[in-house]
C-alpha cells in the first residue's frame, strides 16, 4: 500500500510527459471564413499519429484514444459495443447495420480488417467542447468528436445535429484541405 502513492505519481508524470510529446504545439487562433471569425486551438502532433491497436489506451480520455478503441471495435466487427462511442449511438447501429447489408459480410469483413493500416493524424483542432482530428494523407478529412462528462464521444454524420463549434471546425478542414489554411 505504501506504494501505491508512488506508483501513481509515476503513472501521473509518464502521462504528462506522452502529453507534452505528442501536442508539441498547442496555440489559440482565429480564422475568417465568410465575413464570421471563428476561434480555434490547435495541437500539431510530430511526428503524426499513427494509431494501432496497441500504441496507447483503449479508452474515451482523448482522442485519439477514442479513435483506437472504436476501431478496434469495428475490427472485431461489434457495431453495438463501437457506437456506444458515439454522440448518437442507434443512428450509428443503424448506418452500419444497412452497410454491412449493402455490401454483404465479406466486404464489411474485408474493410473492418484495415482500419488500422492508413490514416495518421498530423493536427487536433478544439473549438469549445468540439474537436477535429486531421488526416495527413487526406487534408479534407476528419474525425469529429465531442466531449461529454470528461469523455471523447464520436459525432454522428449528421449535418442538421452538429453544433455550431462542429460546423465551423468542419470549415476549418475543408479550407485547410483547400489549401486556404495553414495550421502549421
Amino acid at each position: 500500500m505504501p506504494n501505491f502513492p508512488l506508483n501513481m505519481l509515476r503513472a501521473v508524470a509518464v502521462a504528462l510527459l506522452v502529453s507534452q510529446l505528442l501536442f508539441s504545439q498547442s496555440s489559440p487562433r482565429t480564422y475568417t471564413s465568410k465575413g464570421r471569425t471563428i476561434r480555434y486551438a490547435v495541437a500539431t502532433f510530430n511526428p503524426p499519429v499513427e494509431i494501432t491497436p496497441s500504441n496507447g489506451g483503449l479508452n474515451q480520455d482523448t482522442s485519439i484514444n477514442c479513435v483506437r478503441l472504436y476501431w478496434s471495435r469495428l475490427q472485431d466487427l461489434d457495431i453495438q459495443a463501437a457506437a456506444q462511442l458515439y454522440v448518437d449511438p442507434q443512428r450509428e447501429i443503424d448506418l452500419r447495420t444497412k452497410y454491412r447489408q449493402r455490401v454483404g459480410e465479406a466486404v464489411f469483413r474485408e474493410i473492418h480488417e484495415k482500419l488500422f493500416e492508413s490514416t495518421r493524424f498530423t493536427h487536433e483542432l478544439i473549438i469549445g467542447t468540439e474537436h477535429a482530428l486531421v488526416s495527413d494523407k487526406n487534408p479534407g478529412f476528419l474525425m469529429l468528436f465531442r466531449v461529454r462528462d470528461g469523455k471523447f464521444f464520436l459525432e454522428s454524420a449528421d449535418v442538421n445535429k452538429f453544433t455550431p463549434d462542429a460546423l465551423d471546425l468542419i470549415t476549418l478542414v475543408n479550407d485547410y484541405g483547400d489549401g486556404k489554411l495553414k495550421f502549421d
